[in-house]
């Protein structure tokens, strides 16, 4: 969502989390079409307990934001795109790729039906920490994704 943060307005990810204080994200890699209205964010928002690092839509496609994570010890991976029956499978093979490089267990959250001017495809996908394919919905019904960290077991709910 767009949200000021003294400078400008930012593309943001809220996180709500029981018992804890709302906590915010701010994409830190704009795509050309947004730079002339946001501004980027500064450094990663990682929830410490389970050592996640999150991304917004294009960043999952800038090398130096997984290469980051990994440094500051993520061990999950959190991508929340806007993806094209087109786009998803390119987002697919890159988050599949981080997963295997960084050994980090990977989720890409993708919106179906129509989006801005295009169909979204959908796919909400978990891999494991070896890069393999744990889970993924359609691109027609919406449903959630949960992943047991400790087994690596998934569980699929759709709607």
């Amino acid at each position: 969502m767009p949200l000021k943060n003294g400078k400008g307005v930012s593309i943001a990810m809220i996180i709500f989390q029981p018992n804890k204080p709302r906590r915010t994200y701010y994409k830190q890699h704009l795509h050309e079409d947004e730079l002339p209205y946001f501004i980027e964010g500064q450094g990663q928002a990682p929830l410490a307990e389970n050592k996640t690092a999150l991304a917004i839509c294009y960043e999952l496609s800038v090398p130096e934001h997984a290469e980051n994570a990994s440094k500051d010890g993520a061990e999950i991976y959190i991508a929340s795109v806007a993806k094209s029956v087109g786009g998803v499978q390119k987002a697919i093979n890159t988050l599949s790729e981080i997963a295997r490089k960084y050994s980090m267990t990977v989720l890409m959250a993708n919106c179906i039906g129509y989006c801005d001017n295009f169909e979204c495809g959908g796919k909400t996908s978990v891999w494991n920490n070896k890069g393999v394919l744990a889970g993924q919905l359609n691109d027609r019904s919406e449903g959630i994704l949960i992943i047991d960290i400790n087994t690596q077991e998934v569980f699929e709910r759709t709607i």
